[in-house]
């Protein structure tokens, strides 16, 4: 009797506070819930019944509020013990709003170069060389990042355009182009931004945009005006090739999958998403093949694969990193080529 109530004076003494850091995807609201409720349980709190009954109303708001701001947005639910003499824990909930240009710098600062590999895309250098004679083909590369395939397309003379979202990858194409005298222009902003972008109409004779749509376009309604864009920027008759998640094995994926693949780099569609995307543009789909399929018999042994996560993440296990290897992941990476009617 005397251990427990010493027991229970102590528990009094206790006090808990932390902070649950998850990202926003509403989808998982009850995934959310559910954790922060083992982590009261846990710690014994006493919470207030007509606060926990507002939880989850707000951090819906919250999750969906930050998913719409961004897909890399990050949600924190806080708690600390309330002011003496109250009893009990109070909560805040927070959203931090990420970039794009964000993640990318958290790339540059934790991993080791090179980024995406040390060779061009095979697809694209194939593309390209199909079309003729390289000065006479001017090429637009979207989202170039770090130039792997603008400066090796400039190297064989093709006259290109870059464009890029993140800062610091502009600075070091704009570099590496300075050193080997390349005349590579470089745009720093956003694609679907005219007035930041400001690219000539009917221009070009190749478009790629090498992993871009595959990791930053959320839904058909964005593919949509993509593909809108580029097609203004092409030329009659030519090509716009881009890599991108298709489902397969008619995997029809809920709204749940397709948020938590903006959120892991693996944007996915469907192929009926691409023909809506597509439908009254003037393009035409020619070719939809495999990306690991053709890039590893095509690039060069050294330079396969470009890197270590690059096979798996074609293979859509940044989303389904299924451990059972007689299963396979419903979605993987595609190169699509189009041409300008």
């Amino acid at each position: 009797m005397l251990k427990e109530a010493v027991w229970r004076e102590l528990q009094e003494r206790f006090v808990a506070r932390g902070q649950v850091t998850m990202p926003c995807v509403p989808g998982m609201l009850h995934n959310c819930l559910d954790r922060i409720a083992g982590i009261f349980q846990s710690i014994g709190a006493k919470v207030d019944s007509e606060a926990v009954s507002e939880i989850p109303r707000n951090l819906a708001l919250k999750l969906q509020e930050g998913f719409d701001a961004s897909v890399h947005s990050t949600l924190f639910f806080q708690y600390e013990p309330v002011e003496p003499p109250g009893d009990g824990l109070r909560f805040d909930i927070k959203i931090q709003v990420g970039t794009i240009a964000q993640q990318y710098q958290k790339w540059l600062d934790n991993r080791e170069p090179p980024l995406f590999g040390t060779h061009p895309d095979a697809k694209l250098m194939a593309v390209a060389a199909a079309l003729g004679e390289p000065s006479q083909v001017p090429v637009l590369d979207v989202g170039a990042g770090t130039g792997r395939n603008t400066i090796p397309l400039a190297q064989a003379g093709y006259p290109v355009d870059a464009v890029e979202l993140t800062p610091e990858f502009v600075q070091q194409m704009k570099s590496q182009a300075q050193e080997l005298g390349l005349p590579v222009r470089v745009f720093l902003g956003d694609i679907l931004a005219p007035r930041e972008v400001k690219l000539r109409p009917a221009h070009y004779r190749l478009v790629v945009l090498a992993e871009v749509v595959a990791s930053h376009f959320k839904n058909v309604e964005q593919l949509r005006l993509l593909l809108a864009r580029m097609a203004d920027c092409l030329q009659s008759g030519g090509l716009l090739l881009f890599s991108m998640f298709l489902t397969v094995d008619d995997y029809e994926p809920n709204e749940v999958a397709r948020q938590l693949s903006q959120v892991n780099w693996s944007c996915l569609f469907t192929r009926q998403d691409l023909a809506e995307a597509i439908t009254q543009l003037p393009l035409e789909i020619l070719a939809d093949e495999s990306v690991v399929e053709y890039e590893k018999e095509h690039q060069p042994i050294e330079a396969w694969p470009p890197t270590g996560w690059f096979i798996k993440w074609c293979e859509g296990e940044n989303l389904f990193p299924l451990k059972d290897r007689d299963f396979k992941s419903p979605l993987e990476l595609r190169w699509i080529l189009c041409r300008r009617k």
